[in-house]
């Protein structure tokens, strides 16, 4: 079932919930940093894995005054074992002896005539072996985005690779006669603003563009770019984006191209401002493979709004993470809203609060440029909040 002119929300939730994680794979743990685990993660040693010293100091046996007789070398296990009232210099981290009973910290022990004088009792400032976790014992569920301690965790618990969920694979489309690249746009070319962000943005959202290129108003060009791209025995793509043409006007050919791929509408335009013009469908490639297609319109501001709302929802679907709840917000002054739509406004936010940025025409990108992200506001509820990846 496709929503026509559906609400802001209801669009939301079909891009949230129409799509599944994608495939596992196993790759470096040095590499895995917001990546998410598809897998449990289990200890594969103790942690500690030895029993070690938790100060700088001696390591001793029985009572005091504890003769001297060498020294733990870190990294190491010792071969000398303590006897009563012998002691070995150690460090922190150092793994304790045979026989050892307590570390006395240097600050409080003094050494005269090769002996150790101070004071002890049994298992003092000594770290027990798997005190932190135990061999085989679950560290991180499946499902977890992984940060860098959680990476520190899986190191000192013996892991050298790591299986993730496969990040989101895309091809994405500029479309548009009037594109220039580079340069200051002359004899009423618009230079293309488009190309150079939404690629970064997009592996901000933790997705892979494989495919990108810029397409003239062109359907049958169009459809063997994006054939080539779907089907391509290098790079199995996941989704399929393109900006502009998302319209009715008789240069507008996504609905068309969507046609050719036998696509299945999901969403079909939204009552927001800016970003009306946006279409979501399924398609297939050669293999019967379900992708995402999103069309994102051409006004810079309406694209980024857009792919916002609705792009990051579908790639975090795939990339397994658990669907973010919208922090919600006040506004810094009143705004107005069309009847019957909602509005994502440019601001940047302090203290729970959005002060709107200048420059809000959907064709302008100074004030998203200057912009934490987007406000949204509806007469359906709160506002809320979407940021823009930084």
């Amino acid at each position: 079932m496709t929503l026509v002119e559906g609400s802001w929300d209801g669009a939301f939730a079909i891009a949230r919930d129409s799509f599944t994680s994608l495939p596992t794979q196993s790759i470096a743990l040095s590499d895995a940093y917001g990546r998410v685990l598809g897998a449990d993660m289990f200890a594969l040693c103790n942690l500690p894995a030895f029993e070690t010293s938790s100060m700088d100091g001696w390591v001793v046996n029985g009572d005091g005054p504890w003769k001297i007789i060498g020294e733990v070398k870190t990294g190491q296990i010792s071969g000398l074992s303590l006897g009563p009232s012998q002691c070995l210099a150690i460090a922190t981290g150092g793994v304790i002896p045979v026989g050892g009973q307590a570390v006395v910290p240097w600050e409080v022990a003094t050494e005269r005539d090769g002996f150790i004088h101070g004071t002890s009792e049994v298992g003092t400032n000594i770290r027990p072996a798997g005190a932190e976790s135990k061999k085989g014992e679950l560290l991180i569920t499946a499902g977890v985005q992984l940060n860098a301690p959680k990476i520190g965790l899986l190191a000192a618990a013996g892991h050298d690779d790591v299986v993730v969920i496969r990040r989101p694979r895309i091809a994405i489309f500029f479309l548009g006669d009037e594109l220039m690249h580079s340069g200051v746009p002359v004899d009423g070319l618009v230079r293309d603003a488009l190309g150079p962000q939404l690629p970064a943005m997009l592996s901000a959202f933790g997705a892979d563009v494989i495919v990108s290129g810029f397409v003239t108003d062109d359907l049958d060009l169009l459809v063997s770019k994006i054939s080539a791209a779907i089907n391509s025995q290098n790079n199995a793509i996941d989704m399929v984006i393109t900006t502009g043409g998302t319209a009715d006007g008789p240069r507008d050919f996504i609905k068309s191209a969507i046609a050719a791929f036998g696509g299945e509408y999901l969403i079909d335009r939204v009552k927001v401002r800016p970003g009306y013009h946006i279409l979501l469908a399924k398609i297939a490639d050669q293999e019967g493979k379900n992708l995402a297609f999103l069309a994102l319109p051409g006004n810079p501001q309406s694209a980024i709004a857009a792919l916002i709302s609705f792009g990051r929802p579908i790639i975090d679907a795939m990339r397994g993470l658990t669907p973010a709840v919208l922090a919600t917000v006040q506004m810094s002054q009143e705004m107005k809203v069309q009847e019957g739509f909602a509005r994502l406004v440019p601001s940047v936010i302090e203290n729970n609060t959005c002060r709107p940025t200048d420059y809000l025409s959907s064709h302008m990108l100074r004030g998203v440029g200057a912009a934490d992200g987007f406000a949204l506001l509806s007469e359906a509820g709160p506002t809320r909040w979407l940021p823009i990846p930084q």
